[in-house]
């Protein structure tokens, strides 16, 4: 059967075919769900499909330009922000383990001193007691930074 060809009923049955007109169904618009996450953490949002097409056909050239491009300037706005707050994250942290290296570099150096001081003194057993712990800990920091 070709589909130009309308459908045929047998001959004893006596119902009679209606075409059916097409529907114009129009569907609510989608909400995007609410969120508590900050903003630098959504997906962008495709700005050009969120504007009905009804009101792109209805802007002259010269509008649809420069609705153009208010919308690049507000994704670079938002790109801006988003790298701006990487880069005060990136430093935040590394500010943070240059001060955990300044410490522990400092306990470190008054550790040996004190023990090179009790061992210059004849205090040999408290100069080990504190040099040993010392020097462990300080080989699986240093060991756990390479290895990372």
């Amino acid at each position: 059967m070709t589909d130009s060809a309308p459908a045929q009923l047998p001959p004893s049955d006596s119902k009679e075919i209606i075409k059916a007109e097409p529907v114009d169904l129009e569907l609510p618009p989608v909400a995007p769900p609410v969120t508590k996450t900050p903003v630098q953490f959504n997906q962008q949002v495709n700005i050009y499909q969120q504007i009905p097409q009804t009101a792109w056909d209805r802007l002259t050239e010269e509008q649809v330009v420069e609705l153009s491009k208010v919308i690049v300037q507000q994704i670079d706005t938002a790109d801006k922000r988003q790298f701006d707050y990487a880069i005060s994250q990136a430093k935040s942290e590394h500010d943070g383990k240059k001060l955990a290296i300044a410490c522990g570099s400092a306990v470190a150096i008054l550790g040996f001193s004190v023990t090179g001081y009790l061992a210059l003194h004849g205090q040999v057993v408290p100069a080990l007691s504190i040099s040993l712990p010392l020097a462990t800990i300080l080989a699986v920091i240093v060991g756990k930074r390479f290895l990372d």
